[in-house]
């Protein structure tokens, strides 16, 4: 699978293989592949292959997002342009440093800055797997 980077959103992985994925609804989830798959369970459409499976059939479920960090500051990075700025939302919990460090607020609660790409450090994709808590119910 071709992935774009930053990473955002949903995937699942069935059967050992990583998709997009929809929000699952009524315990089921549409799972999504720009190329043909191989499985049964797809069916070909206008944006490619497209399946919607029970949530119990996949292994994981996961919000995927991508994050970094900029002046000792952890933030989510909310894409990054082709001459490499970084654009950037600061996720710390103190708001004060923040703005001292240039982030400036967008929205009530959201603090953003653009970086040149080789301001930051810790470049990585953070999971959230959604299918922990019921899975913990039960062991």
């Amino acid at each position: 699978m071709t992935h774009q980077r930053p990473r955002t959103g949903l995937y699942a992985l069935l059967d050992g293989r990583e998709y997009a994925a929809g929000q699952p609804e009524n315990g089921q989830v549409a799972l999504h592949s720009a190329v043909d798959p191989q499985d049964t369970r797809f069916k070909a459409g206008s944006s490619g292959w497209r399946a919607v499976v029970p949530v119990d059939a996949c292994e994981r479920l996961d919000e995927v997002t991508t994050r970094a960090n900029h002046l000792g500051h952890e933030c989510l990075v909310v894409g990054i342009t082709p001459e490499g700025s970084v654009g950037l939302y600061y996720v710390g919990p103190d708001k004060t440093r923040a703005t001292a460090d240039g982030f400036v607020q967008i929205d009530p609660g959201t603090w953003a800055k653009n970086v040149p790409i080789h301001e930051i450090t810790r470049f990585r994709e953070h999971h959230v797997d959604l299918l922990f808590p019921e899975w913990a119910k039960t062991h």
